[in-house]
């Protein structure tokens, strides 16, 4: 069974997949796309967090724009 931060982690991947980059902003507002992954990830902070996990491992860049963090996807990790 995946965890929260599993699937907040897979939500966020999968959205800029369709939108990359996107603010984290951008990212909440697109959440409807994935209900059974998006479920739980009902803020910025749930974002920050699986964007942050995924920054350190490389892949995804977060960079500070006038709109807020804007998430790049560089590499799509391999996820069950």
């Amino acid at each position: 069974m995946s965890t929260f931060k599993d699937r907040n982690i897979k939500c966020v991947i999968e959205i800029l997949k369709k939108q990359n980059p996107a603010t984290t902003k951008e990212i909440l507002a697109m959440r409807d796309l994935f209900p059974e992954l998006c479920a739980g990830c009902t803020s910025g902070g749930d974002v920050m967090l699986a964007g942050k996990e995924l920054a350190e491992q490389g892949f995804v860049e977060k960079k500070w724009t006038s709109a807020g963090f804007a998430w790049k996807l560089l590499k799509e990790p391999e996820i069950e």
